[in-house]
């Protein structure tokens, strides 16, 4: 009769002061799941790893209800729907190219860093908040320069916030032939895309 053998237990290796606050939440982080990953399949496991970042793999687990259990999505039913939120943005970083911090686009664009902070605050390039600080989608660079129309589409979706405005550009659009709007600026269709923007600016998605 085969043996039955309890799942390893996750460890930690905390650095910090045991008392301090980063210990507190790494602990109930790995409690959290160990309980999560005791309750998914092999395959939802595997299916997790192969996300490209470690975030996109919690993401998928967190955003499965059914390994949740009905404890924790009574107790705060958000938790699904945030964790399919962080893993369609790392969807879209995936398809912008990834993201580029204000140093690495300044030398791209042969500007300084703060020249690279000026646009972003005058809505003139496109930035996302990453951790605790902007990122600049590559997908907006092109030879050396931001692709023309994305300030205009940047101002125009302003309100609706950068992550929707990312969700926008690289979107298929039936209005488009099925391309994206950002594949229509690379091909100087600044005129339909700010249509698209003039029809979308109400819809107030963030």
């Amino acid at each position: 009769m085969a043996r039955e053998h309890a799942a390893p237990s996750l460890t930690l290796n905390i650095h910090a002061d045991p008392n301090s606050v980063q210990a507190a939440f790494l602990r109930r982080a790995m409690s959290a799941l160990e309980r999560i990953s005791a309750n998914a399949s092999a395959k939802t496991l595997a299916d997790a790893l192969a996300a490209p970042t470690d975030a996109g793999s919690l993401a998928q687990l967190l955003s499965r209800s059914d390994i949740l259990g009905s404890a924790v999505t009574d107790l705060d039913p958000l938790v699904p729907a945030l964790a399919r939120n962080v893993e369609h943005r790392q969807r879209l970083l995936k398809l912008a190219g990834g993201v580029l911090s204000a140093d690495e686009a300044g030398r791209i664009l042969g500007i300084t860093r703060q020249a690279v902070d000026k646009r972003r605050r005058s809505n003139t390039m496109l930035a996302v908040r990453e951790g605790g600080d902007w990122r600049y989608p590559a997908c907006q660079l092109n030879e050396g320069e931001v692709i023309a129309g994305i300030a205009d589409v940047v101002r125009g979706l302003a309100s609706a916030g950068p992550w929707a405005t990312l969700d926008f550009l690289l979107a298929p659009d039936t209005v488009l032939g099925g391309r994206s709007p950002l594949e229509a600026l690379r091909h100087g269709e600044v005129d339909a895309v700010l249509r698209l923007v003039r029809a979308d600016g109400s819809d107030g998605f963030a």
